[in-house]
């Protein structure tokens, strides 16, 4: 690359991204660094071309999606048997061909691990972003450590903030994402939903998230918000932003402002006071809004349980073995824009303004109805001695054919 006057500005001396099976470009990320830097390259779209390969122009598709949920309310504890859901991410990395790109905060499940090792063992490219202090703790240790010891390459945040996603891009065309944790607890005990997101764009816009942190050590406020965020054509069915950069609460308050029946949320800890604020403003509106809380979440000084229930929000605070770990929010599955939140941040200060986080927005009927079919039988499988309900019953609440209202 050459200025007016014939002088050499910057210039690439080799291939530094690409990927002919999937037929993925090389890709300029950032003119920051000199063309001759890798990390100035990322693989371009999947089905890539030079036309559309330099910015977001390239023609809309849809996105498929499949939602997976744990089924603990039983559990006694942790266990290695394995679960729906954990099977359905191993047939992910078993079918794995040409890369996984792992953002993972905790991981002790033997079976994640050894499927990442054996993705490389096959010639996979598997690279790994962990969290320091998680990747230090003496049961996740041994398992990051296997990972290094098979060659994968594994690069830590270094900062006090949080790196808490817990997704993985298979291939430059899904995605894995969601509360889960790569522990035998989230699995087994704990209650969690994860998603696949099945969009070589939406892979597209996890790698270059995972890019900033793997290749160029950028984390938090470091990174930038340059990711393409509304997916799956007309009415943008999907939105995906990433924490801190992209204005995740922001995007929060927006969904619950257009609520026009119901929300229902599961939480493990809220401390937000403006979405406290904006569900208190929906309820007084006539919007009907429940909550879910984890009892820890609901024990921290700041948590908004308290808030919402005096205000007449029906709030229950969970009493199972494991932790509700879940950060989801249901918006008026039954209405015209039926809405699904979720991810990995929860909805504190770390959680949208610190920590490196992940938040999807799912408008679509059927994984609306589904959200709210797991967040009623957590609901349900709650006695009364777990619900904080000032006011007494609703005259309304969800317009579900067949929904219970019981407390118990």
């Amino acid at each position: 690359l050459s200025d007016p006057g014939g002088k050499a500005v910057d210039r690439v001396d080799a291939w530094y991204a690409g990927r002919n099976l999937t037929k993925q470009t090389m890709q300029r990320y950032t003119a920051d660094l000199p063309g001759t830097d890798p990390a100035a390259w990322v693989d371009g779209p999947v089905g890539g071309t030079p036309q559309n390969a330099a910015g977001w122009a390239w023609p809309s598709e849809p996105v498929a999606f499949a939602l997976y949920f744990t089924d603990n309310i039983t559990s006694t504890g942790p266990s290695p048997a394995p679960t729906p859901m954990e099977q359905a991410l191993l047939a992910l990395l078993n079918g794995a061909q040409d890369s996984v790109h792992a953002a993972l905060y905790a991981l002790d499940r033997a079976s994640i691990r050894d499927a990442l090792i054996a993705a490389r063992g096959r010639g996979v490219e598997v690279q790994v972003v962990a969290d320091d202090d998680a990747y230090a703790e003496s049961q996740y240790y041994p398992h990051f450590r296997a990972l290094e010891q098979a060659g994968i390459p594994l690069v830590l945040d270094n900062r006090s903030s949080l790196m808490h996603n817990k997704f993985l891009v298979v291939d430059g065309q899904a995605v894995w994402t969601g509360s889960t944790n790569m522990t035998d607890t989230c699995f087994t005990y704990n209650h969690n939903n994860s998603l696949v997101l099945t969009s070589t764009q939406v892979a597209y816009a996890y790698n270059l998230e995972f890019h900033e942190m793997f290749a160029l050590g950028r984390f938090g406020r470091a990174k930038a918000d340059n990711t393409p965020h509304q997916f799956g054509g007309e009415g943008a069915p999907l939105e995906v932003y990433f924490a801190p950069t992209d204005g995740v609460e922001s995007q929060i308050l927006e969904e619950v402002a257009r609520a026009d029946q119901t929300i229902a949320f599961a939480t493990f800890f809220f401390t937000s006071q403006a979405l406290a604020d904006a569900l208190i403003h929906e309820a007084g509106q006539g919007v009907a809004v429940r909550g879910l809380w984890d009892r820890l979440g609901a024990a921290n000084a700041s948590s908004q349980d308290e808030r919402l229930c005096a205000a007449g929000i029906p709030v229950k605070v969970e009493d199972f073995g494991g932790k509700l770990h879940h950060k989801f929010m249901v918006i008026d599955p039954e209405g015209e824009d039926p809405t699904v939140i979720t991810g990995s941040a929860n909805w504190s200060a770390s959680g949208t303004d610190q920590n490196d986080e992940n938040l999807v927005i799912l408008h679509d009927a059927a994984a609306a109805q589904r959200y709210y079919a797991e967040w009623e039988k957590m609901w349900n499988a709650l006695g009364g001695h777990t619900l904080c309900w000032p006011t007494g019953v609703p005259s309304l609440f969800l317009p579900l054919v067949g929904a219970s209202w019981a407390s118990g």
